[in-house]
């Protein structure tokens, strides 16, 4: 380090700076006897630096080059200049922004000379650990500052957070880490500064008034606070800021904290987990751990909360290291701060919330943690990215053989104080990010993402785990914004930043889940600056998800559209779009309106589903952006990415339009043939009032009735989400109010069984026929209410069903129909003989003994020429057939008659023994028709929205 720049730095400071204030000679060292205060001021200085690392061990490097080579850069540049106000050219003092900037370079200086190991990146060689001249030069540019903004008789101007939190927790961290060189003198400039602005840690300035400080905010000004008083020496000061923090420890169910349901709040309305929730966790836990055995230890028992959360409100959150961007808000459009950043400070935090918590609690963190660190994210490594602190948390944890990496746990987490629903499967993990009249669509503040106007409006967050760079690799600067995946838009222009905070009018946004890890989340969905309305509903089952729209209605008059995926391709290689078997000849600027009859598969994500057909509107485009665009702060430089985008056009004045699609992350284009040819979900209804589905492997039924109906087994008398599962003898039903505003419901399944157990807010009956849930939902919040009952015997949906037509009808397909029709005319080429095949996949029944099994399927005569008839049920060996390809002339042969029954004009259950062909567990096949003649018998079909065909299957 050259000696000039520090002089001159010297000399101007001494020219500028009052003399009372200053003194710029290095001051000479303090000796302290050792007491409560030096522990404290000690402890601090670890959890800032790491403590006592070893700088020979190779993990460190990275963090260490990062940290020498900042505090290099900042101290060759520093040169107070009176005239500009400022310690670094650019940062004019008079900005509440370059105050706290200037404070935080300092703080990054007094951290290199406080950490062993940091060295100067500029050639010299010297040591930063312990060097006279920056300490010296660092407690200069404190008083500097002290002299030309921040004094006791400075005022507020600007952003209030820069003189209440930015800059008093910069300016405390550097004097404590250099405190041995400061003067009773400095320390009481600095700490009279700190307690003009924060004399209070229970309040904080908004506008022109102090409000109640909540949340994050709160634990700032409470660390403000208590480092004030370690730096003063002053008891008080700690008391009361370990005092205030009893405020955040206490779950909210409105505004800025914490949610039972695991949600995280701030600035009332914005989902924040991942940034302000990742600082009151941080910033806690370092409190935590500062006052652990001391006499301001935190004794309030709500404190458990804070605990309880690394499992119930950041652990779901964060995926193989990263931080899911769908609770990061406005850091989204931070180039600095990517979801790896933040998912590396949770990972810091919770290693630091290990050192004071209970032993379970302490052993369940660091196996976490050490699993998160573990994860091989693509593209950067836990050291390559922490800070020293974090690294020297987690070298004994992982250096600890008896503490094993923690697993990705699946399932599907919702959290309806911040709709916000997560679902995590093998490989793969989506985030659903939704709005409602109590959370905002998104949020810019400060000049930060300026273009999020619609990632609140139920945009879809796929990762891969083989694409965990998909949202940090240029991602929100080069992403077409009106075409986020999962949205339903009206793609009129917008202008930067219009419409932040905004809250739709609809109540509805959530969902239900059942114990299994699978449910739906859903919203009521409307436009900002636009009549555009829709229901929205997505289904999180075990290997895809199924999402549906309907209602779809209004506008301004520009298109319309449903985007299904809008996908960075990244710049390292080519990529293969297919649509029904046949690859696309795709390359930058390509685009086309493709009728697609089933499915189609990207290289780069998996298969999509369309039943029923759809006409996709398919673009490969480079897109060219820059951070700036999104973030004032943010660089010039241009970047561009390749996008595949895949959507649902619904014109300029949709009225009454809808969608449906599935997501089948991770499969191959021959997994997703396959899927298609034999789709294991079924739309049981997609209106404005109720959208639901069956998904047959998993025995599961979803419903979202936005008004009382039916769909498939289930009844709601009131608007509600529904799920019921079966698995083996046992029905869990799942029931939520997603308005949050409901007071009671009930739900019925048609099955018989009786009641295992049930929440204390549901009343649950049962009977031969049906189970029944009437649920309290007043004060629920959204959140699931469960009831389990015990049923005989498994019931499996038809997986395919669909009936035939001889005559001129003989290759005409009905796979699609809500009814099958039976009837033997005794004749054949007439066009009125029919027969019905349905297929069911027993493969869930495996290593299981079958006593029994029944077709069960729901219907009546319906014939001019009588009333009553008998169905006969048959063995159908080949099951190579496909619900839309089936047809007379290709029907499978009929074999072994099983069963029959009697059928009359009323409609009803219908049964029959097919007990014989449940031999081994795998797809079956049965048939309906008549061994003669016989009448028309009409039944409801699995496309039917209630009473479809079931196979009930008793083991023992």
């Amino acid at each position: 380090m050259d000696a000039l720049p520090r002089r001159r730095f010297l000399q101007l400071a001494a020219t500028a700076a009052t003399a009372a204030a200053v003194a710029f000679a290095a001051p000479p060292l303090r000796a302290y006897a050792t007491d409560a205060y030096d522990a404290l001021r000690a402890t601090w200085t670890a959890i800032l630096t790491g403590g006592s690392i070893d700088p020979t061990d190779p993990a460190y490097a990275p963090a260490l080059t990062t940290l020498s080579t900042e505090a290099t850069g900042y101290w060759t540049t520093l040169a107070a200049d009176s005239g500009a106000d400022s310690l670094w050219p650019g940062l004019t003092l008079t900005d509440s922004a370059n105050l706290t900037t200037s404070y935080k370079q300092l703080a990054a200086m007094a951290t290199a000379y406080a950490t062993p190991g940091t060295t100067a990146t500029d050639g010299s060689g010297q040591d930063l650990y312990g060097n006279a001249a920056l300490g010296a030069d660092v407690v200069a540019g404190l008083d500097f500052l002290a002299a030309q903004a921040y004094n006791s008789g400075a005022s507020e101007s600007g952003n209030w957070w820069d003189w209440e939190v930015g800059s008093p927790k910069a300016l405390l961290n550097a004097a404590l880490l250099v405190q041995p060189l400061l003067t009773d003198t400095q320390i009481a400039t600095y700490t009279a500064a700190v307690d003009t602005f924060v004399a209070d840690p229970t309040m904080n300035k908004q506008g022109t008034a102090r409000t109640t400080s909540t949340g994050a905010n709160r634990v700032d000004l409470c660390q403000v606070v208590a480092l004030r008083g370690i730096l003063g020496r002053d008891s008080e000061r700690l008391t009361t800021a370990v005092s205030a923090l009893s405020a955040v420890f206490p779950y909210v169910t409105s505004s800025d904290g914490l949610y039972a349901d695991g949600s995280f709040v701030q600035h009332s309305y914005i989902p924040y987990t991942g940034t302000y929730g990742m600082v009151l966790l941080l910033d806690l836990a370092a409190l935590f751990q500062l006052v652990d055995g001391t006499d301001w230890a935190v004794t309030d028992p709500a404190a458990a909360h804070i605990y309880g959360s690394v499992d119930s409100a950041f652990a779901p959150w964060v995926w193989n290291g990263l931080c899911l961007d769908a609770v990061r808000g406005r850091a989204v459009s931070r180039i600095g701060e990517s979801d790896l950043d933040d998912g590396v400070l949770i990972t810091q935090a919770v290693l630091q919330l290990a050192l004071s918590a209970s032993a379970v609690q302490a052993a369940d963190y660091r196996s976490r943690a050490k699993g998160w660190i573990a994860a091989d994210n693509g593209y950067a490594s836990f050291d390559a990215v922490a800070a020293i602190p974090a690294i020297a948390n987690a070298a004994p944890v992982l250096a600890d053989t008896g503490t094993g990496a923690g697993t990705e746990p699946d399932g599907l987490v919702l959290f309806p104080g911040m709709d916000r629903a997560v679902h995590r499967r093998p490989g793969w993990a989506y985030a659903i990010a939704m709005s409602s009249a109590r959370i905002a669509r998104f949020e810019s503040l400060n000049g930060e993402n300026l273009h999020g106007w619609h990632t609140g409006d139920g945009m879809g967050y796929l990762y891969l785990a083989d694409d965990l760079a998909q949202f940090t690799d240029g991602f929100w600067p080069t992403v077409d914004p009106y075409r986020m995946p999962g949205t339903t838009t009206d793609t009129f222009a917008l202008a930067d930043g219009v419409g932040t905070g905004y809250r739709p009018t609809p109540t509805w946004a959530g969902g239900a889940a059942v114990p299994g890890g699978f449910g739906s989340a859903s919203m009521s969905f409307r436009s900002y600056g636009s009549t555009l309305v829709a229901k929205k509903s997505w289904f999180l089952l075990d290997d895809c998800v199924f999402a549906l729209g309907a209602g779809i209605t209004g506008g301004s008059g520009a298109d319309v559209t449903t985007t299904v995926e809008n996908r960075n391709l990244h710049t390292d290689g080519a990529y293969t779009l297919t649509v029904d078997g046949t690859a696309q000849s795709v390359s930058a600027g390509w685009s086309a309106s493709l009728p697609v009859a089933g499915w189609a598969h990207s290289d780069r994500t998996g298969g999509y589903l369309f039943p029923g057909g759809a006409t996709v509107q398919a673009a490969l485009t480079d897109r060219t952006g820059a951070w700036s665009d999104i973030n004032t702060g943010g660089p010039t430089d241009p970047v561009t990415r390749p996008y595949l985008t895949l959507g649902l056009d619904h014109g300029t004045a949709p009225s009454g339009a809808a969608y449906a699609y599935a997501l089948l992350p991770g499969f191959t284009a021959a997994q997703t043939a396959a899927r298609a040819g034999q789709p294991t979900v079924t739309v049981l209804a997609n209106t404005g009032s109720v959208q639901a589905v069956r998904c047959d492997r998993l025995g599961l039924t979803a419903a979202n009735f936005f008004a009382a109906g039916t769909a498939g087994v289930i009844t709601a008398s009131a608007p509600c989400a529904v799920v019921v599962q079966q698995n083996g003898d046992r029905v869990d039903i799942g029931v939520s109010d997603p308005t949050q505003l409901a007071t009671t419901v009930t739900v019925t399944v048609a099955r018989g069984g009786t009641v295992l157990i049930a929440d204390s807010t549901v009343t649950a009956t049962a009977g031969s026929s049906a189970l029944s849930v009437t649920v309290n939902l007043t004060g629920t919040a959204g959140t699931t209410q469960h009831a389990s009952f015990t049923v005989t015997g498994t019931q499996l949906a038809a997986v395919a069903d669909a009936f035939v037509r001889d005559g001129s009808y003989a290759s005409t397909n009905y796979g699609t129909a809500t009814t099958l029709v039976a009837k033997n005319t005794g004749t054949t080429g007439g066009g009125y003989s029919r027969a019905a095949y349905l297929a069911f996949d027993t493969s869930a029944l495996a290593g299981a003994t079958v006593t029994s099994a029944v077709l069960q399927v729901y219907g009546f005569v319906s014939d001019s020429g009588g009333t009553q008839t008998t169905l006969d049920a048959y063995a159908v060996g080949d099951t190579g057939w496909t619900e839309t390809g089936l047809t007379w002339n290709n029907r499978p042969a009929l074999g072994d008659l099983l069963a029959s029954a009697a059928v009359t004009g009323t409609k009803a259950w219908l049964s029959f023994d097919v007990t014989s062909q449940l031999a081994a567990p795998g797809r079956i096949g049965l048939a309906l028709w008549q061994s003669g003649a016989g009448l028309a018998v009409v039944l409801n079909s699995r496309e039917s929205s209630a009473y479809q065909p079931q196979l009930v299957v008793t083991t023992g």
